[in-house]
């Protein structure tokens, strides 16, 4: 089946990609503002896939370019589609922590492995940690209000003991209770 991906979302896209690659023995998984445009039901918009692999991107290129994706540096666009495709450094590291624990969601697209709901909030308070991002906070925010019975507050909170950053968490759980 012929597939227009001019016409697919963030996350049907997501679930193109993954199950193309897979089926080319790729194993990747979603990461990033995707992942945060999915759980905060498009409240935050990305127009990026940020992918995870152990593979090269020479073995990914032709792959991608089977559905029209060009290679620039480690980004991948294909002129058709707003998203582009993007590879970042392999394992999966949640600030300092790797994680190899994940969602999967299957649709008529295939298979989409993800940041778990937590781990994506984990992901965008890092930004805040480290960087003094706000963008990240209100994104960490977002994700919890959309995903509240998903979420593990204490696993965070241990999380950000272990970054040392509780001080930045307390600020994220004041918001989340505003």
């Amino acid at each position: 089946m012929k597939v227009d991906i001019s016409k697919l979302s963030i996350k049907d896209l997501a679930h193109y990609i993954c199950d193309l690659l897979t089926k080319n023995k790729i194993d990747v998984v979603l990461v990033g503002g995707a992942c945060v445009s999915i759980y905060s039901k498009n409240k935050y918009m990305s127009y990026d896939l940020d992918f995870v692999t152990s593979k090269t991107l020479n073995e990914i290129e032709p792959v991608l370019k089977t559905i029209g994706f060009t290679r620039l540096g480690r980004i991948f666009k294909n002129e058709k589609c707003d998203y582009v495709i993007d590879f970042v450094a392999y394992p999966v590291m949640i600030g300092q922590e790797q994680t190899k624990e994940f969602e999967i969601i299957k649709t008529k697209h295939g298979q989409l492995n993800l940041l778990r709901p937590v781990d994506s909030i984990k992901d965008r308070l890092a930004g805040y940690f480290y960087w003094n991002d706000p963008q990240s906070l209100e994104q960490a925010i977002m994700i919890f209000k959309a995903q509240k019975n998903k979420i593990d507050l204490e696993e965070i909170e241990t999380w950000a003991k272990q970054e040392n950053n509780i001080e930045k968490f307390n600020i994220f759980v004041k918001e989340i209770n505003k």
